[in-house]
């Protein structure tokens, strides 16, 4: 089982491997073509989970295509797979000599898929796991989705720990509902009043009330940071 980001304009495409592959035992996300600036910024965060192996299509008329491979490449630090119908051998020739590990024709089989990446990673070593984000008394540990307040273990479902680790990747940083709406709704099914919801919860288990808040604040118009701040409400500053 591999942990795999696939980076995709071909949202059909995308989701129909995916699929294909979930059934291999994979855990697959999928971003489009054009968010791949925001999947950058997120690996380079030491809380971010990263993926076993990359699968990506560069090429679009748009877009240069090879830069941003070579981007993709140093920033993930992992096993990149270039994944294209583009059959100028050139361009093929290029992706690899710029750090793609390897090459799978498309339209791709799952089966084929699975086979090359389970081949590639015998002989890469596994990412490594992200770090906890401590803010505060609050930990948010990513690599065992765990999270505790002053050392107790605080108890939150899946959904609830989504939100808590999108946020820990950049505390002291305000995150948009629609970014959070995307994480966690897998291309945006999460309503704005969800995750609204989620915060709630959140800071219900956290033993936040709403006049007090320590570490869940939302900002009107703009979305929700994950900082410390003191007992009488004011930012902590370390």
């Amino acid at each position: 089982m591999a942990n795999i980001l696939l980076i995709d304009e071909d949202c059909a495409y995308r989701r129909t491997l995916a699929g294909g592959l979930t059934q291999y035992g994979h855990v697959v996300s999928d971003v489009s073509l054009h968010a791949a600036g925001r999947v950058l910024a997120d690996l380079t965060c030491h809380t971010h989970q990263r993926p076993d192996v990359v699968l990506i299509d560069p090429f679009l008329p748009t877009m240069d295509g090879l830069l941003l491979l070579r981007l993709v490449c140093v920033g993930s630090r992992r096993p990149v797979m270039l994944h294209t119908a583009e059959d100028i051998e050139e361009k093929v020739v290029q992706a690899l000599r710029g750090g793609a590990d390897g090459f799978v024709p498309k339209p791709g089989q799952p089966a084929v898929l699975d086979a090359k990446i389970g081949a590639l990673l015998r002989r890469v070593p596994a990412a490594p796991p992200p770090a906890p984000c401590v803010v505060g008394a609050l930990r948010v540990d990513v690599a065992e989705r765990r999270v505790s307040l002053d050392g107790v273990p605080v108890a939150v479902t899946r959904t609830e720990f989504d939100l808590l680790a999108c946020l820990a990747e950049h505390p002291g940083r305000v995150v948009s509902r629609a970014v959070l709406r995307t994480r966690l709704g897998r291309g945006g099914t999460t309503s704005t009043n969800g995750i609204d919801v989620l915060v709630h919860r959140l800071r219900t288990k956290l033993g936040e009330p709403s006049a007090r808040v320590r570490y869940l604040h939302t900002v009107r118009g703009k979305g929700v940071s994950l900082h410390a701040a003191d007992r009488d409400g004011e930012r902590h500053r370390t």
